[in-house]
């Protein structure tokens, strides 16, 4: 199962054709989720944009073809213990990154990002397309 990261559904809403494919190829055995996160930055996207109904339509259509993690109390501990953890590794990630590798984590997930930078540190299985 896999979770894509805000980046790979900004490709894919935009129909690059090599990350939809590896998407068509996924959707054949696996379930596809995303993260409440994931959909903020998209929608944030979509209001700033000069084509805003149009974006939100599209983010709109994704929504019905993918499923949608759900915040719970093991989101909420795991990222507590992962901003410790961070801290005092002194190597500190984004809040909202941090937040999606805990869906992924707590979750079983591989992640899917162009952006290992943003959660290198973090102990969650990733796939960089």
């Amino acid at each position: 199962m896999y979770c894509l990261d805000t980046d790979i559904i900004i490709d894919i809403l935009r129909g690059e054709k090599e990350i939809v494919s590896k998407l068509n190829a996924l959707l054949i055995n696996h379930e596809i989720f995303t993260t409440p996160i994931n959909l903020c930055e998209l929608f944030k996207g979509a209001y700033l944009s000069l084509k805003t109904d149009k974006e939100i339509a599209s983010i709109n259509q994704l929504i019905e073809n993918i499923n949608v993690l759900e915040f719970n109390n093991e989101i909420y501990h795991e990222f507590g213990k992962e901003f410790s953890k961070l801290k005092k590794l002194g190597k500190i990630t984004q809040e909202f990154d941090l937040i999606i590798a805990c869906f992924s984590k707590v979750n079983n997930l591989i992640l899917v990002t162009r952006n290992k930078k943003h959660f290198e540190n973090i102990s969650i299985k990733i796939d960089v397309w």
